[in-house]
């Protein structure tokens, strides 16, 4: 129940930052900034559009499509994002907030804020819902990684901008995607590049594996230890998984071993079944 609690604090704090980053920056400041925001403000500037409408209506059609697509499990994941980010959002833009720097402080800093948010709603295993899901059924139906298609997404939309607007509002999106990209890295697995490695020393060594081999369909190696103060023998999994993997198993272990002991370090580099390429069959 404490870990359900904390999940639900996680994402409706997450959800709220992102609002703030739209309400404050973006929409102030006509953002490209991809995602349902980045098409609000195109819509805005092509048909004059009311920005916090088209949000609205992308992020609760878009959530109806992933239910309908993606199943049941998603659309209980995605259903509180979806309902509580257009509400903070028109309660923010009721309270409006002037800010007075320029529009690159702008960029950066509704960037970073959104990638908080964004990144804080994927460490307590939940979508934010938006052009996400797009993204979620590109990697479900053509394979596509996950962050792969939320880049061409996000990119497309920057670039259709430069029909209504110009070449320095799209590169001004383009650094707003960027920052937003590097805040939802620090926050999902800090100081990591492509891959985590993990040590973990757990008593549910059979639970934990198991997990790794069904859900996230990563490989493990058990390596003999023993302990210098027990004396006692015990095997510790050695695992490796993609960035977005990481919190769903450091979620698990939680849950499952609260006395595990995990070490978590960055795998700069790997080559590989399952990386480099395809599981052989």
């Amino acid at each position: 129940m404490k870990n359900k609690i904390l999940d639900i604090i996680g994402i409706l704090f997450g959800n709220f930052l992102l609002a703030v980053s739209v309400a404050y920056f973006v929409l102030p400041f006509d953002i490209l900034s991809g995602g349902v925001a980045g098409i609000s403000i195109i819509t805005k500037g092509l048909w004059g559009w009311s920005p916090t409408i088209t949000i609205d209506v992308l992020v609760i059609g878009l959530f109806i499509v992933g239910a309908i697509v993606l199943g049941k499990e998603f659309a209980l994941k995605t259903a509180l994002s979806s309902l509580v980010y257009p509400f903070f959002l028109e309660f923010l833009v009721r309270l409006p907030v002037k800010l007075e720097i320029d529009a690159l402080m702008a960029v950066i800093f509704g960037g970073l804020i959104a990638g908080l948010g964004v990144g804080i709603a994927f460490r307590h295993d939940a979508s934010t819902g938006g052009t996400d899901i797009i993204s979620l059924i590109a990697n479900k139906y053509l394979g596509v990684p996950v962050s792969t298609a939320v880049m061409v997404t996000d990119g497309i939309i920057t670039l259709r901008g430069l029909v209504t607007y110009g070449m320095q509002d799209v590169l001004m999106g383009i650094i707003y995607i960027y920052a937003s990209g590097a805040a939802i890295n620090k926050i999902m697995v800090p100081k990591t590049n492509e891959a985590v490695a993990l040590y973990i020393i757990t008593d549910k060594k059979s639970e934990v594996c198991e997990y790794i081999h069904s859900v996230l369909a990563r490989g493990t190696t058990l390596l003999h230890g023993k302990g210098g103060y027990t004396e006692k023998d015990k095997d510790i999994i050695l695992t490796v998984v993609s960035k977005n993997q990481y919190m769903h198993l450091s979620n698990f272990i939680d849950k499952t071993d609260p006395y595990a002991f995990v070490i978590v370090s960055d795998a700069k580099e790997i080559k590989g079944e399952g990386f480099t390429y395809e599981y052989r069959v």
